[in-house]
């Protein structure tokens, strides 16, 4: 709207949104009826060539690095390469590194195993980034060690810069994994990452 009043025929010069419009695009120049398309052509540069220009310039360095490698030297590899990173039960799966010592922590493990098994989709996601803090497999291990917390401080734990999933020991049955697992997954919203 601003724009438009500048290019028309009414335009003001001393108008307060005119002014207030040019003042966040760093432009501190006093419009007037002869400089305003001068004006608003620069402004339009700016943010249309040259900011996007800096980034691209910034940028330029690591991403021809990055065409050296196979999986950036064709689209279809790009593709694989998404499709490998994209979580799947049995890749979840393959990821845990664990050493139960006894058997409440083998029954524990697959009771998380059978759990990651029954996820999909969305879930698959939620779950990779309760424990790594991405939704795209960015690890190449996800460790789980094993707790004896119990009653009300029962609960899985997961450390993600390591990272690190603490998996109670004392489930008294898959059912009760499942429960307390899908209330943390469901509280995804209270809790966000934001990994570039």
């Amino acid at each position: 709207e601003v724009l438009d009043a500048c290019l028309s025929d009414a335009f003001d010069p001393d108008d307060k949104e005119t002014l207030e419009f040019l003042s966040t695009f760093k432009c501190f120049r006093l419009p007037s009826e002869d400089n305003i398309q001068k004006i608003i052509l620069e402004v339009a540069h700016q943010e249309l060539i040259q900011k996007p220009r800096y980034v691209v310039n910034s940028w330029a360095p690591i991403v021809n690095a990055l065409g050296s490698h196979y999986y950036f030297q064709t689209l279809e590899g790009l593709n694989g390469l998404y499709d490998s990173k994209r979580p799947t039960a049995k890749r979840l799966i393959k990821l845990f590194r664990a050493e139960p010592s006894s058997d409440a922590e083998r029954q524990s493990l697959e009771y998380l195993k059978k759990f990651v098994k029954s996820l999909e989709g969305k879930a698959l996601n939620k779950f990779l980034q309760f424990c790594t803090g991405s939704d795209v497999i960015t690890t190449d291990s996800i460790e789980v060690s094993f707790s004896s917390l119990e009653g009300l401080q029962r609960r899985p734990v997961a450390r993600t810069c390591v990272p690190l999933l603490e998996l109670p020991t004392t489930y008294e049955s898959y059912p009760a994994l499942v429960e307390e697992f899908t209330n943390v997954l469901n509280e995804a919203q209270a809790w966000s990452f934001d990994i570039v």
